[in-house]
């Protein structure tokens, strides 16, 4: 997660340069409005294009569901028992980007959906793959829509949603960095 931060943070500095450097008329407000992440101009002609990638991706993450099981062990276990670690470490990453990238292609990005909802659903279902994958994008599903609600309702413009979830997400993830200190420092 900190090479993440590392990463967005020169990104973000690519995309500040970019702003910077675009019509200030027509290009920035569509970039601002992209980056906070909305569902409001996402109709069932942007879904075609995005079915592909995102059944493509899941299906490849569905199919390695019990092998990322046998991940989580120390790579040397999960040698010894026959998994390749790099290479399925290699094809789950791009599995998983697939699938995301896809979707912020078309909503734009809408922060803290990816920390939070796993951490949900492995609460609720346990840490299996084969019912964790599911759950978690039945959950994140439905959190969008939940929070697309609100969006659109609590104000009178519509919110971007990448506010609402970043509203959500980092006293969600504070308890969370708060509850895993209190563990290791009892151990």
């Amino acid at each position: 997660m900190l090479a993440g931060v590392v990463i967005g943070a020169l990104l973000g500095a690519g995309v500040g340069l970019i702003k910077y450097l675009a019509d200030p008329y027509n290009q920035l407000p569509a970039m601002t409005f992209w980056l906070l992440g909305s569902l409001a101009a996402t109709g069932p002609a942007d879904l075609i294009p995005l079915f592909g990638p995102v059944a493509l991706g899941t299906l490849a993450l569905l199919a390695l569901r019990w092998r990322m099981n046998v991940m989580s062990l120390p790579d040397e276990e999960a040698r010894a028992l026959g998994v390749p670690t790099g290479s399925l470490r290699v094809a789950i990453v791009a599995a998983a980007t697939l699938v995301t990238s896809a979707s912020v292609a078309t909503a734009g990005i809408i922060g803290w959906v990816g920390p939070v909802v796993p951490h949900i659903a492995r609460t609720l279902v346990g840490p299996d793959f084969g019912r964790l994958i599911p759950a978690a994008a039945l959950i994140g599903g439905g959190f969008l829509l939940l929070i697309d609600t609100l969006a659109r309702t609590i104000a009178a413009v519509e919110i971007p949603l990448g506010i609402l979830t970043a509203l959500v997400g980092t006293p969600f993830f504070v308890w969370l960095l708060a509850s895993v200190s209190k563990t290791w420092s009892m151990e």
